[in-house]
């Protein structure tokens, strides 16, 4: 919800400078609802991140073509910023509930050998 709001308040004001700009000879179509999916992508993906799904189920939610690319570069500029940040919420979930994480943790080795206990 927040996401999608911040993209159409971004959408309104960018609608709002093409139809003041329009006078000039500007001619472009802005959809203020287009920028909404894309900050609700962005929010999504930032907290899961879940990028390539997210963008299918984004896709299969509109029906449009179009907005495949702007929902792929948000979802990916937010999986970026959000990955060194914090962890997932799922992953901070799992943690919190103390569930064994799937990736393999770079701390814990195993040092013991088979010939050192035979």
């Amino acid at each position: 919800f927040i996401g999608a709001t911040l993209g159409r308040l971004i959408g309104n004001i960018v609608y709002g400078l093409v139809e003041h700009q329009a006078g000039v000879g500007l001619r472009m179509r802005v959809e203020p609802g287009m920028f909404a999916m894309v900050g609700a992508v962005a929010m999504l993906s930032g907290f899961c991140r879940m990028t390539v799904s997210l963008v299918v189920i984004m896709f299969e939610l509109t029906g449009e073509l179009t907005y495949i690319v702007p929902f792929m570069c948000a979802s990916l500029a937010a999986k970026l910023v959000g990955d060194p940040m914090s962890p997932s919420i799922y992953d901070g979930h799992a943690q919190l509930n103390g569930i064994a994480p799937i990736e393999e943790q770079h701390d814990i080795r195993l040092e013991t050998i088979v010939g050192d206990l035979a």
